[in-house]
């Protein structure tokens, strides 16, 4: 280690704690080395300078700065944002599932690297975090998110290789997600030492309320679920409207592939993620007490969001012939393979069909629409997780029990009402009420049913209330 060192210089203040020298591999420069007390290790950075003079008072200077540091139990290193979120995201990714891990990954590295990424964790503010959003809100105006909608080289394997598919405006859910996942890393650092105190970003700062919207996604009213299940079935097999003779057999397949999915996603309301990781080995048909044929999808712990194991039952039987016919033109079906797949450079991983689903949306003829059915009425986007919301309502809307609905859909019931309040038969949901025939308190039972049938229907529920009221209704069915 001797010939690492050229014009060595020891400080007259601390010895051989802090000196100065040349590396014989870089440049002329002076570097500094520093031993703290109670650190293992040295601590090396140049000093940017060749002359002694100069570079002994940058010593002194970093030196005693790196003390106070270590003092006041802050990281003594300089740990970029962009560093530790790497770091971190490695060693917490068992904790997500895959797609989770990407959609972390791939956030941070479009919208936040870009703010965050050469920040020192240590010297973060909350000045500096709230003023994220003046950045994100204006990012696609920039002259880095132009080139990026162009050709985007950091999206090999996705959906496309440029961003025209991408929301200029984001809405308030997404930056709602956003700022969840800023919560997420500056609460790890916080753990971890590297930042003094909790700091937390809200996206309620970046959007005025008049400007939120509901925050519900748009869902398929029964008339247009009719017309696009026609529409989809026309255009997996190439008839009428979606004949396109010219297709070649991947986009057959794709086709296919697609009019499985969808069908799929709206007889189980499994989420886009949990569909994309599906292996073969996850179906199970059996019977039920009618003796009719029944679709069981087992979502896997690591495959779900929530890292919970379930089954989701499929509503249709129809799902089971569209599933079957799906599989006989796949052509490896061995239990642990893909069900819905891509193949780049010969390798087999999971597939995003969104820009698929929008593009065939905007190909169905409805109501005069510039964009068929890609748009709602009030002019809402549908995405792949519309699906999900379409289930769920129509289930809601048959009668089905809501806690039985939050199992199946591996969300909370809190969630469904929520979300889907709103959708509950008011009938059905006395009918679960009164399902236990009692003699004592009629009057008084009639009068708290009514009181929670008014707070679901209006989709306003107060929490107190509402536990108090079932209590009532439980202690009168004693």
């Amino acid at each position: 280690m001797t010939d690492y060192y050229a014009d060595r210089i020891e400080s007259e203040v601390y010895g051989s704690r802090l000196l100065i020298f040349k590396r014989r591999d870089v440049g002329d420069s002076y570097w500094f080395r520093a031993k703290i007390d109670g650190k293992n290790g040295y601590i090396r950075r140049s000093c940017k300078t060749a002359n002694a003079d100069e570079a002994m008072r940058v010593a002194h200077q970093q030196y005693d700065e790196l003390r106070l540091r270590h003092v006041g139990g802050l990281s003594i290193t300089k740990l970029t944002v962009e560093k530790f979120f790497e770091e971190w995201i490695s060693r917490k990714r068992h904790n997500f599932t895959e797609s989770r891990a990407r959609w972390k990954a791939g956030v941070f590295e479009r919208y936040m690297a870009g703010y965050f990424g050469k920040q020192e964790v240590s010297q973060l503010t909350k000045k500096l975090v709230d003023g994220y959003w003046d950045y994100r809100l204006d990012f696609w105006n920039t002259k880095e998110a132009a080139e990026r909608i162009e050709i985007n080289t950091k999206r090999a394997a996705a959906k496309s290789v440029s961003s025209h598919n991408v929301a200029k405006k984001a809405s308030f859910a997404t930056l709602k997600a956003e700022a969840s996942l800023i919560n997420e890393w500056l609460r790890a650092a916080v753990d971890e030492g590297h930042l003094q105190r909790t700091i937390k970003i809200s996206a309620q700062d970046a959007v005025a309320k008049s400007e939120r919207g509901s925050g519900y996604r748009d869902t398929f009213t029964d008339h247009e679920w009719r017309v696009l299940t026609a529409n989809l079935f026309n255009f997996a097999h190439c008839k009428g409207a979606f004949a396109d003779k010219r297709l070649h057999k991947l986009h057959r397949f794709q086709r296919r592939m697609l009019h499985c999915y969808v069908l799929l996603a709206a007889s189980t309301g499994l989420r886009v993620g949990e569909l994309q990781q599906l292996v073969w080995g996850d179906f199970d048909i059996r019977n039920d007490n009618n003796g009719n044929k029944v679709l069981i999808v087992q979502v896997r712990a690591e495959t779900s969001k929530i890292r919970r194991a379930r089954a989701a039952v499929a509503h249709s039987a129809h799902i089971i012939k569209i599933l079957h016919d799906y599989k006989e033109l796949c052509e490896e079906t061995s239990s642990d393979e893909l069900v819905f797949f891509n193949i780049n450079k010969k390798i087999k991983g999971t597939v995003d069909l969104s820009v698929a689903f929008k593009k065939f949306l905007m190909r169905v003829d409805y109501d005069k629409r510039e964009q068929g059915l890609r748009l709602s009425h009030n002019g809402k986007a549908r995405t792949l997780y519309s699906l999900r919301h379409f289930f769920a309502i129509s289930r809601l809307k048959q009668g089905v029990d809501v806690y039985a609905l939050a199992t199946a859909m591996g969300t909370g019931v809190n969630q469904i009402r929520n979300h889907y309040g709103r959708h509950i038969s008011g009938d059905a949901f006395i009918s679960e009420l009164t399902k236990y025939q009692c003699k004592t308190g009629a009057a008084k039972k009639a009068a708290v049913i009514k009181q929670l049938v008014g707070m679901v229907e209006s989709g306003v529920i107060d929490e107190d209330a509402a536990l108090a009221a079932f209590k009532r209704v439980a202690e009168s069915v004693r």
